[in-house]
């Protein structure tokens, strides 16, 4: 174990952050708490080379974990893998031009997206709304700025893939097999699983999310659901989820009945003529919510997101939420943050 990580944001960390090996020559980097762009990333060493899991969202915080990688891993990085195209998981991988870039074709799309010049004038554009906005606009800006402030998005140029794959990819990393399997769409259309059978370990990406509230941009949820199934199939004695602590086979569990819990929820509540937003504040709201497992996860205002995609899914158009839609799906967020905090004021 590498010196403890704390949070991003100053919160108290709820596991232990930093470079832990999970077997032998297998390790994962943990960010706690897993809030947004809290990501995690993965490291797998063989005889004479070395492949890593996904990059931090920055470049400053992917060079602190190569460090600790650096210090407790004599194999040299010669392949990098992204598990899907989020800027949390792929900003960092200008620091490995010398190593192979390995996603599937759907993210290697979607990478295309990806801009860290728009993101540097939100940081902007948020502080000044924190500071100076009245009423909504200032805690829209008040929001994303405790999402986006700890990070450094100067310097930052996305990285085209060297090989990319469809469905399935084994890899040999110095005498050790990895096998990649794309599972998308769920939480982004190129989500991908790194399956390490000698030690029964999968990187799993964004499509776990542990003590968090998972967020989705692309869907179905039907579709994260047989994802899940099919990482619980390979029979993984470890999990790495791409936000939260190292977990196992009751973590995912837990995450596919909160689908389904969400899901029959959301969809009846929406048939009876309940808005997207009406209906994620009805659902955090209410009792049956608080006495879940998932009525204890950080940042249930992402549950508006979530229902975006149940309500698109069951008027039989399961778009994803497009980088153009995302702003305005913040706003709600945004909304749905101050309701719940209003409503647990004494």
């Amino acid at each position: 174990m590498s010196a403890a990580v704390g949070t991003l944001r100053g919160a108290p960390a709820r596991f232990t952050g930093g470079l832990t090996e999970l077997a032998p020559d297998t390790y994962a980097w943990l960010q706690p708490n897993g809030d947004w762009s809290e990501s995690n990333c993965g490291l797998v060493a063989g005889a004479d080379e070395a492949a890593l899991i996904d990059t931090a969202w920055d470049l400053r915080l992917t060079q602190r974990m190569l460090a600790a990688v650096a210090r407790q891993v004599d194999a040299p990085i010669r392949t990098v893998i992204a598990t899907h195209a989020d800027g949390d998981h792929v900003h960092g991988l200008q620091l490995l031009l010398g190593a192979e870039f390995v996603c599937s074709d759907h993210a290697a799309e979607e990478l295309a997206h990806e801009n860290p010049a728009s993101l540097r004038r939100a940081q902007l554009g948020v502080r000044l709304l924190s500071r100076f906005g009245v009423g909504p606009p200032r805690r829209f800006g008040a929001y994303l700025h405790r999402m986006l402030s700890p990070f450094d998005f100067t310097g930052i140029d996305i990285r085209t893939p060297d090989l990319t794959f469809t469905g399935r990819l084994e890899m040999d990393v110095g005498g050790r097999e990895l096998r990649l399997h794309r599972l998308g769409p769920a939480h982004t259309a190129g989500d991908t699983i790194v399956h390490v059978p000698d030690v029964a370990t999968v990187f799993a990406g964004d499509l776990l999310f542990v003590g968090v509230t998972p967020n989705g941009w692309s869907g179905p949820i039907s579709s994260w659901q047989a994802a899940l199934h099919v990482i619980a199939g390979l029979e993984p004695e470890v999990i790495v989820p791409g936000h939260g602590p190292v977990s196992g086979l009751g973590e995912l569990a837990q995450l596919d009945r909160y689908w389904s819990w969400l899901t029959a929820r959301a969809t009846r509540l929406l048939t009876q003529g309940r808005t997207v937003d009406e209906t994620a504040a009805e659902i955090v709201l209410s009792d049956e919510f608080a006495l879940e497992p998932w009525g204890r996860w950080d940042s249930p205002e992402r549950t508006v997101g979530n229902v975006v995609l149940i309500d698109r899914a069951r008027r039989g158009v399961p778009t994803p939420i497009s980088h153009r839609e995302r702003p305005a799906l913040m706003w709600k967020v945004a909304r749905l943050k101050a309701t719940l905090d209003a409503a647990a004021r004494p």
